[in-house]
C-alpha cells in the first residue's frame, strides 16, 4: 500500500505555467520597491531575454499584472508596461487585510523571528561598508520624511518604502547569513504590498526606530539591536491596526508600548 503523505512528507507536484512564474518575479520586484509607481518595466523583448522565456509568455504575464491593476500598458514607440500608482489599490488592500487579519499578523510574527536574529548578528558581524550603505539609506529616508505634509506626494511614500526595504536588507546582509537574507527578502516582498498601498503620507516618526536600530548595530550592541528590531516591527503592527479600523488583536503578539504608527 502506498505510503501516506502524512508519514512521508511528500506532496503532489503542482505544475505552474511559465507566465505565472514571470508574474511572481515581476510582482516581487515591485513589492520590494525595485520598480516604483511610474517606472516602466523593461521592453517585452528584454524582459523575455532576462527571464529566459518567450515573448508570448511575457505578454501573458503582463496581461495578468494589468488585470491585478499593478501595471498599465500602452501601445506605440513610447508605450510599454508602467507601474500603477499606489492609491489605485488602497481599498482592495484594506479589504484584503480585513479578510485575512491572521495572515498579516503571522507575517509580522515571522518578521520578529528573523529580523530580530538578523539585527543581533549584524551588530556582531557588521563591517564598515555595511554602515556606509545603511547611512546612505537612512539619509535618503530622512530627507523624504522632512518634507512638509502638504508637499509630500504618493511617490515619496513609494520611495520611502523602497529605501525602507533596502535598509532592512542591508541589515540582513550585515548578518552574514544567507538563510536570514533570503527570509528577510521574502517577508519584505509580502509586506511592501499592503503597507505601501495604505500609506498616502509619511509620519514624522517614520524613520525614528530606524535610527535606534542603526545606532545599536553601529555600536556593536547585540542586545540593543535585538530590542530595537523587535520594537520596530511592533511599531508596524500597531500602525496596521490603527489604519484598519476594527482590526482584531491577538493576545500572543501585543504591540510594544513604544510602538507608534509610521514605520515598516
Amino acid at each position: 500500500m502506498a505510503a501516506n503523505v502524512l508519514t512521508t512528507g511528500i506532496h503532489p507536484v503542482q505544475q505552474v505555467a511559465a507566465y505565472e512564474l514571470v508574474v511572481d518575479q515581476v510582482k516581487r520586484a515591485i513589492f520590494l520597491g525595485r520598480f516604483l509607481p511610474g517606472d516602466k518595466l523593461p521592453p517585452e523583448r528584454e524582459l523575455a531575454r532576462q527571464l529566459a522565456v518567450s515573448r508570448t509568455t511575457v505578454r501573458e504575464a503582463i496581461r495578468m499584472l494589468e488585470g491585478e491593476r499593478l501595471v498599465t500598458t500602452r501601445r506605440g514607440a513610447a508605450g510599454g508596461a508602467t507601474i500603477e500608482p499606489f492609491q489605485n489599490l488602497e481599498n482592495q488592500t484594506l479589504d484584503r487585510i480585513r479578510r485575512d487579519v491572521t495572515a498579516f499578523e503571522d507575517l509580522l510574527d515571522f518578521r520578529v523571528a528573523i529580523e530580530v536574529a538578523a539585527a543581533r548578528l549584524a551588530a556582531q558581524r557588521r563591517r564598515k561598508q555595511d554602515l556606509q550603505r545603511m547611512t546612505g539609506e537612512l539619509d535618503a529616508m530622512r530627507a523624504l520624511v522632512s518634507k512638509p505634509p502638504d508637499e509630500q506626494q504618493t511617490e515619496d511614500v513609494a520611495s520611502f518604502l523602497a529605501l525602507d526595504s533596502a535598509f532592512h536588507m542591508s541589515i540582513a546582509r550585515a548578518s552574514r547569513n544567507d538563510y536570514l537574507l533570503r527570509a528577510v527578502e521574502d517577508s519584505r516582498a509580502q509586506l511592501f504590498y499592503p503597507v505601501g498601498r495604505i500609506f498616502d503620507r509619511l509620519a514624522d516618526n517614520a524613520h525614528r526606530s530606524h535610527d535606534e536600530l542603526f545606532e545599536a548595530i553601529a555600536a556593536q550592541d547585540p542586545e540593543a539591536a535585538e530590542q530595537a528590531a523587535r520594537d520596530h516591527i511592533e511599531t508596524t503592527r500597531a500602525g496596521l491596526r490603527q489604519m484598519v479600523e476594527g482590526l482584531p488583536r491577538r493576545t500572543r503578539s501585543q504591540p510594544s508600548r513604544r510602538a507608534k504608527p509610521g514605520a515598516t
